[in-house]
């Protein structure tokens, strides 16, 4: 292919910044020699090509046109090989004629060009070489030499570029790299056999040490609610009392059936001196009288506990926190009026997911930090800890941990919350890390 016209030379020169685009681009070594010795065909149309790479008098394969793998053991590669040991030239391009090359080289009229590609000037006279030979039917065609050359420079930056840049050192890298992710997995694994302490942390509610709660004892009325939310009562202090009045009326009501009821057995008995019939009838009123004596009983036991005391000393703590709105409320039996908190000491109250209630099995610590104190670990001295779980308004099942806090580890009121961290005893730390994995994975 001549260069003649400029049309002509600005295509090879977009050809030549494409190709060396492509080979620099390529991934590695091998990839760029391939596509060198494909890419030139169209300016250069040889018919075979081969790139050898020749160091310390040995020329080792590098390349073959036509075929995405090389072959080095073929015949042919075999014969190129040897005829370049055996023909030493200097000067950087050299076409050899027909009657120049070996025999078995020779067949169907074939002449070569053989190109040392232009080493980097700071290599030294011994280094690595890049040697392109082309096969060409009979003649080479007019220019192809000056074309040639004009490529040499091309793939000779490129080739000697993948070679010699820090991409061959790559693999080592590659290398190296894969033992240290190797060791770091070997170090990981070896780290998931450490023995660690089992941890859990649940959300703890400050609660008095002693709670009392009140309930209605029997249907009726609160008139009156004697005392405030979070007043200190005494132990038997009225709290609140019932309607009376209504109380009041039953027992009259009750006290004046029987009154009546008695009136008429003394008429019943004294007319059962003359009739004997009589005495059946009085039978049945002295039953009547215990059914009505009894129903005065209750309206008095009612009357007699319309007071709604204290059972200890502490803290008041009225349902819904204030006294108007007990007042006046109809109540039911079993209804919670009041609770009283007592004690000196502070509870924490902590709730465990039954899936860390594996840590509950032997012995174990927990510190307590408060929402409005988190800096400040507290440590809690376990009293109690539930034998079955509850389900809580998370709709999740938790035992129940309720623990002391000590005297002087601040000023606590009661409702505050906070994060509770239990330790217990050694586990692996890959089950540490991944039981909640297991669990989910268990649970599919």
């Amino acid at each position: 292919m001549a260069i003649e016209d400029a049309p002509a030379k600005l295509r090879m020169f977009a050809f030549i910044l494409k190709l060396g685009h492509d080979l620099f681009n390529a991934r590695d070594f091998d990839e760029a020699a391939l596509r060198a010795v494909n890419d030139i065909r169209l300016p250069v149309n040889y018919r075979s090509a081969a790139l050898f790479e020749f160091s310390n008098g040995k020329a080792v394969l590098a390349a073959q046109s036509g075929i995405p793998e090389k072959n080095p053991r073929s015949q042919f590669a075999l014969e190129q090989k040897k005829f370049l040991e055996s023909s030493r030239d200097e000067n950087q391009l050299s076409v050899v004629s027909n009657g120049d090359l070996p025999e078995s080289l020779a067949v169907n009229d074939a002449v070569y060009i053989r190109c040392k590609l232009p080493r980097p000037a700071a290599l030294p006279e011994n280094s690595v070489e890049y040697i392109l030979l082309l096969e060409y039917e009979k003649e080479i065609p007019a220019g192809m030499e000056n074309m040639v050359r004009l490529l040499s420079n091309t793939l000779g930056e490129a080739l000697y570029f993948h070679r010699l840049s820090p991409k061959k050192a790559l693999p080592m890298r590659n290398r190296g790299k894969k033992f240290f992710y190797l060791f770091l997995l070997l170090l990981v694994v070896a780290a998931m056999f450490i023995r660690i302490p089992e941890t859990a942390t649940a959300e703890f509610t400050l609660r008095p040490e002693q709670q009392q709660s009140v309930y209605a004892a029997f249907d009726g009325t609160i008139a009156e609610i004697c005392c405030q939310d979070g007043d200190f009562v005494a132990a038997g202090e009225v709290i609140g009392r019932y309607d009376k009045a209504l109380l009041q009326y039953r027992l009259a009501e009750a006290e004046s059936a029987l009154n009546e009821l008695e009136a008429e057995i003394a008429l019943e008995e004294n007319n059962s001196f003359t009739d004997d019939a009589k005495l059946g009838k009085v039978r049945l009123l002295e039953a009547k009288r215990q059914v009505l004596a009894v129903s005065v009983k209750e309206a008095q036991w009612y009357l007699d506990n319309a007071e709604i005391t204290a059972p200890e000393s502490g803290i008041l703590v009225l349902a819904g926190g204030r006294a108007d709105l007990l007042t006046g409320r109809s109540v039911r039996t079993g209804e919670k009026i009041f609770d009283v908190f007592s004690g000196s000491a502070v509870a924490a109250e902590i709730p465990v997911d039954e899936k860390d209630a594996s840590i509950l099995q032997g012995d174990f610590s927990v510190s307590c930090f408060l929402h409005t104190a988190p800096e400040n670990a507290i440590p809690v001295k376990i009293s109690d800890v539930a034998a079955y779980p509850e389900l809580t308004e998370q709709q999740t099942y938790c035992y129940k941990v309720r623990g002391i806090l000590p005297e002087n580890a601040g000023d606590f009121r009661y409702g505050m919350r906070g994060v509770a961290k239990l330790s217990g005893g050694k586990v692996f730390l890959g089950y540490q890390l991944f039981k909640s994995l297991l669990l989910w994975f268990r649970g599919m």
